[in-house]
């Protein structure tokens, strides 16, 4: 049996592909979802290739590779999950971080920021307010202070990395 066998095997069994990902929670409406069934049928077809070298008995396939999926997808998922925690697209999430202001700040080396930086810094992140209000108080557009707001996240996480 070739990979190519796999393949038009598991395109064959796409129900039971999707049971698995409904089995997982993962739903249709999800932006991946299209990623976790190619995922799932690429784990289909080299499992059937390598359950047919080693196993004759193709009637207890769909049992096995169910199993098999429903594993390969939670580890796939496990990962991403550690992925996303650990590379979050928001740089300062306080909430989740519970330090102390003064010690954070203690060891954060803020030189690298500009008298204005250093200020729409606390302002945008220490005191949240919003970038339309910071813009009435400074005086000033809200692109412009979107743009210091993202030039002070990539200062940092340079800083930070």
């Amino acid at each position: 049996m070739d990979l190519q066998e796999g393949f038009t095997k598991a395109i064959e069994n796409d129900l039971l592909i999707h049971g698995v990902l409904k089995r997982l929670h993962i739903y249709q409406t999800n932006d991946n979802y299209q990623d976790y069934v190619q995922e799932a049928r690429i784990i289909f077809a080299e499992s059937f290739v390598e359950y047919s070298q080693t196993d004759t008995d193709l009637d207890k396939f769909n049992v096995y590779i169910f199993q098999k999926l429903i594993w390969r997808m939670t580890d796939l998922l496990r990962k991403e999950q550690r992925f996303s925690d650990v590379h979050s697209l928001e740089v300062f999430d306080f909430e989740r971080v519970k330090l102390d202001q003064a010690e954070f700040f203690e060891e954060l080396d803020l030189d690298c920021l500009s008298e204005f930086e250093k200020k729409l810094f606390y302002d945008a992140f220490i005191a949240e307010i919003s970038i339309p209000k910071l813009a009435r108080i400074y005086g000033c557009s809200d692109r412009n202070l979107r743009y210091h707001r993202d030039a002070i996240k990539a200062k940092l996480r340079k800083l930070l990395s």
